[in-house]
């Protein structure tokens, strides 16, 4: 009987760990490209390093944060005034250097719910889908045509050319769009279907990548990269067109939602 196919396990996230020597890298390497089952699972936990990567990234706070959080404890150290420092719920001791450091994340906890930007490209793509879902959103116009949508964006105010992707291929058809403003800048949106009733939103709006807030996974393929969010069981996906941002916006999967991207991304 053939000697059964070995899948690589552990040897996988040690090579992405970078854990293994040149000889073992090379072995599990050889064999990603043969083997399907592997190869796919590699790229799994590939894109999960990455997204842990960047949604756990680490912040610097703000210099007078830092000092008064060093002022703080330096007082108490010296048994200055207690009510400046001790909350009057009993805690554990910790190392200086433990406490500073958990005082820092708090505060910069504070700083991001604070400071959220309800209007970040994010939060309006996802906004704007639940809306459409829950029928708080028309369509301006009803068409399977890309070219009648092109048109219609073009004669109601959006001053950057629009690419409506034909999706027939994937079994998504055009079933009409809307101008949509933020911050008075106007913007395309645009609405597929899929076969089980599945919803595909894509925006386009005049704009840079650099300005998505951090956070985001970054994918890329054909030389174009790509940023992916997701936020309440929604999938969103960013990528540059030109002078344009593209979003791709869905509650399906999100690797799904990333190969439509893939699929119809141009490198302009």
């Amino acid at each position: 009987m053939p000697t059964p196919l070995r899948h690589f396990k552990d040897e996988i996230q040690d090579l992405l760990d970078n854990r293994l020597d040149a000889s073992a890298r090379a072995k599990v390497e050889r064999h990603l490209e043969t083997c399907d089952e592997c190869r796919r699972e590699f790229e799994a936990l590939q894109w999960t390093k990455q997204v842990t990567a960047k949604r756990f990234a680490p912040v610097e706070a703000p210099a007078e944060l830092r000092e008064k959080i060093l002022r703080a404890l330096r007082s108490d150290e010296r048994g200055g005034d207690a009510r400046i420092v001790r909350p009057r719920f009993r805690m554990p001791k910790l190392a200086p250097a433990l406490a500073c450091a958990a005082l820092v994340l708090i505060a910069i906890g504070l700083v991001v719910v604070f400071t959220a930007k309800p209007n970040a490209p994010p939060e309006v793509a996802a906004r704007d889908f639940r809306e459409y879902r829950a029928q708080k959103l028309a369509l301006e116009l009803k068409t399977d045509d890309g070219k009648k949508m092109e048109t219609f964006f073009a004669t109601h105010g959006v001053s950057f050319n629009t690419r409506v992707f034909d999706l027939g291929m994937m079994n998504y058809r055009l079933i009409g769009g809307r101008v949509q403003r933020v911050d008075r800048a106007p913007r395309a949106l645009f609405v597929y279907q899929g076969p089980a009733d599945q919803i595909l939103v894509c925006q386009m709006y005049a704009g840079s990548v650099m300005d998505l807030p951090r956070g985001a996974a970054e994918r890329e393929n054909n030389g174009i990269k790509f940023y992916l969010y997701e936020k309440g069981g929604l999938t969103m996906v960013f990528w540059q067109e030109g002078t344009v941002v593209c979003v791709l916006t869905s509650d399906i999967g999100a690797e799904q939602v990333v190969q439509l991207a893939f699929a119809k991304a141009m490198k302009i």
